[in-house]
């Protein structure tokens, strides 16, 4: 039996992600995220679960779910950013057995999805908890795999793909457990050949969370947005951010004759680095700072015992006509694996989701995006 069970303490929540070994998690899952909502004026519940005993003893804690309620000026809605993180997706059965050993053996794996024998017992209390606030739907952007298997699985508790996108889906990860040696063999000849040219020639790298870092990543990014054509971060966001993970944010700067070409942000949760924001201001093409400036932030996360460097959004296939085929290029060129998340479920609570269900749709089609089919 499961219980849903508001949680207020920042430790226990962060040390259930940082004490079990997730397939795929971000700063997205942390405590620190919904703070940062808190401060752009957005109220957010967070809840646990755990398995409830019919004699009233609250027993291990399996869940953790982040609702951020959205407001916009026609509908209100609750969206769960890369969650819920559930713990033992997966059961076995074992008998004792004093022939071997180890005097357990393994009987049979049951076959029952966990993750989403959970979600349907407590669908109800969270629907509830929708209509409370008036929400319209209610958005998951699950840290599930993208399959048929586990699409089927929402189909069933009365879930549809959502219109649009809120946060990375289709992912670039790379494995920091090699070596560096071999990172950097892992990359093309050509590639690598920027980083080292770049050295050559004397590019200055800066790692510090300063004033005037923050200021160039702000004014570099909303001026590299005008260029390329994506929907920038706010300044106030930024500085939010830089405010709410302080500690776990890099902010990485390769200049050349004293002018800063390329400049980065990291955020770091537990053993996972995202490459979040970026910008670039290239004068030096012959051995671009773009290049230097990313194996700089690889390192780091290295040095900062990380398993997993995250590049967050790339496009769901080599499609150049897609929206981030340019940034997806870049990225993909430091080796690593595509890493794809199911696409956004939403849950309907009200038919005036239609209205934003046409909305988001008409905005996606505009913008030419698309994704990845369940495999």
């Amino acid at each position: 039996m499961y219980k849903l069970k508001e949680i207020s303490n920042k430790e226990t929540w962060n040390n259930f992600v940082f004490e079990n070994n997730f397939a795929f998690y971000s700063f997205l899952s942390s405590w620190e995220w919904a703070e940062l909502q808190t401060l752009s004026g957005k109220r957010v519940l967070r809840f646990w679960i755990y398995e409830f005993e019919k004699t009233g003893v609250w027993e291990k804690l399996i869940w953790i779910l982040p609702l951020i309620v959205n407001k916009a000026k026609r509908w209100t809605y609750l969206f769960s950013p890369h969650c819920p993180l559930i713990l033992n997706s997966e059961k076995q059965i074992k008998i004792w057995d004093p022939w071997i050993r180890e005097g357990w053996k393994i009987l049979e794996a049951e076959t029952r999805d966990y993750f989403f024998e959970i979600l349907d017992s407590i669908l109800d209390e969270l629907k509830g908890i929708a209509s409370k606030i008036w929400a319209n739907f209610i958005r998951f952007n699950s840290p599930v795999k993208n399959t048929i298997k586990n699409k089927k699985f929402f189909e069933k508790l009365g879930f549809i793909d959502a219109p649009m996108h809120e946060h990375a889906e289709d992912t670039h990860l790379l494995d920091l457990t090699k070596t560096e040696e071999e990172l950097l063999q892992n990359i093309k000849k050509k590639d690598r050949y920027y980083i080292n040219r770049a050295i050559k020639e004397w590019v200055q790298v800066l790692k510090w969370n300063s004033p005037e870092q923050i200021k160039n990543l702000t004014s570099m990014h909303l001026e590299h947005s005008k260029k390329v054509w994506y929907h920038p971060f706010s300044a106030s966001f930024i500085k939010n951010l830089y405010e709410t993970f302080w500690d776990n944010i890099t902010t990485i700067s390769a200049s050349y004759n004293w002018k800063v070409e390329s400049i980065l942000m990291t955020i770091k949760f537990w053993k996972t680095c995202v490459y979040y924001i970026a910008a670039s201001d290239i004068k030096s093409s012959k051995f671009s700072p773009n290049y230097l400036c990313q194996w700089e932030a690889i390192k780091q996360a290295k040095a900062d015992w990380c398993t997993t460097y995250n590049f967050w959004w790339v496009s769901p296939d080599h499609n150049p006509n897609h929206p981030i085929a340019w940034v997806t290029k870049f990225k993909r060129k430091f080796w690593g694996y595509d890493y794809s998340l199911l696409h956004a479920q939403d849950l309907i609570i009200s038919k005036k989701y239609w209205f934003n269900f046409a909305i988001e749709t008409f905005r996606r089609k505009k913008r030419w995006y698309y994704y990845k089919k369940p495999v």
